[in-house]
């Protein structure tokens, strides 16, 4: 059974000039096109999204993710693809075409070898997280704490997966209930065009099959004399604790924590302050929570990321999700005031406003913010 229909098709126009779908291209594999398996491997790399766009839409993650090293060498044999995230979670990627004999029940095994080794693999080669100007996409702390942990993102990923494989993972892993890695199979589809002189390939990727740990959360308030003291601690299915450095963040859980992670006022009245003001836009203006070891509010408009406000106290931003989120002009708009507000910051791919500038910028960053999103709604960007 295939996730996609062996044929894609594609039209032209909008609303009532709509043409009429047309056969754009039939499905195809890596053999078909001459691409050997370093092809793949080497595209999850320059592009991380191919793979880790199912696992969000499935729900297994919402962080930014970035291609930390390709053939990353353990006792056991060479990682594919290491992937990390911005709250320091690690993605080992495991590529198999549909043409090696070895995508069949080996390939299972020998991806969960790896994971049984990076640890170790880590420690001894020490590789520099990779970095975003000059700041390193996740903090190095997180990474470790995820990883003792064996908080990880397992990817099989191959130009047809194997239905074997699906059946497999699913009769061995579901019995590990307190397992803390999630595991996804994502078929990268291939898409070869009808007409030869469009000379491009259309790639798109579904998940086959996954498992997906599901830690839960322990609110504990502690009373000292006339101190409060809030601490969230993650249970696992057994309702055994667990030192999980994974928690999966809500609304409740990332206010109840706010004001004892180390943000400062300035920053814990923003983030209060744009949670009311998204709530004006429901449907349209939309909150994540984040999966770190301290919460993140993601405010988001149809999708686009426009500012994370970090639990810790820190400010970041998504400039190439603005656009998404207001419109060309409207992204140019909020991305030059916060350029005015924070030069330096916003000199990097990634921003990162740290605690005491941000702090300073608040107040600011809540009327820009306010403004553009007012703004949007008036003009009604983006359609």
């Amino acid at each position: 059974m295939k996730p996609v229909g062996e044929q894609i098709f594609a039209f032209a126009g909008t609303g009532s000039s709509a043409t009429a779908p047309k056969l754009y291209g039939e499905r195809c594999y890596a053999k078909d096109l001459a691409l050997q398996e370093s092809w793949l491997r080497d595209a999850i790399a320059a592009e991380p999204e191919i793979v880790i766009g199912p696992c969000r839409a499935a729900g297994l993650d919402d962080d930014d993710w970035y291609h930390w090293r390709t053939e990353f060498p353990t006792e056991v044999g060479d990682i594919d693809v290491l992937l990390v995230s911005s709250q320091g979670r690690l993605a080992v990627v495991e590529t198999k075409l549909a043409s090696n004999p070895e995508n069949r029940r080996k390939v299972l095994a020998q991806t969960l070898d790896y994971l049984s080794h990076l640890e170790e693999a880590l420690q001894r080669e020490k590789p520099a997280v990779p970095l975003e100007g000059d700041e390193p996409v996740a903090d190095l702390d997180d990474i470790r704490d995820k990883l003792a942990v064996g908080d990880v993102l397992v990817i099989i990923a191959s130009d047809e997966i194997d239905a074997r494989v699906t059946k497999l993972s699913r009769t061995l892993l579901e019995k590990s209930l307190n397992q803390q890695w999630d595991l996804a199979l994502v078929d990268v589809g291939l898409y070869r065009p009808v007409d030869p002189s469009d000379g491009q390939t259309l790639v798109v990727s579904t998940i086959r099959g996954l498992i997906k740990s599901e830690p839960r959360h322990t609110v504990r308030v502690v009373v000292e004399g006339d101190k409060t003291r809030v601490t969230v601690d993650t249970e696992s299915d057994s309702g055994e604790e667990s030192t999980s450095a994974r928690q999966r963040w809500n609304e409740k859980l990332y206010f109840q924590s706010l004001e004892g992670r180390g943000a400062s006022k300035e920053v814990q009245k923003l983030a209060k302050d744009l949670h009311d003001l998204g709530a004006r836009y429901p449907g349209l203006v939309t909150f994540n929570w984040g999966t770190g070891k301290k919460g993140t509010m993601v405010l988001k408009r149809n999708g686009g990321g426009l500012i994370e406000v970090r639990a810790s106290g820190k400010l970041r931003f998504r400039p190439n999700k603005f656009s998404r989120a207001l419109g060309e002009e409207g992204a140019g708009e909020y991305q030059r005031g916060l350029e005015n507000l924070a030069p330096s910051a916003m000199g990097m791919t990634y921003p990162l406003v740290r605690e005491g500038e941000a702090a300073k910028i608040a107040p600011a960053v809540y009327n820009l913010l306010k403004g553009a999103l007012e703004k949007a709604e008036r003009e009604g960007n983006p359609q």
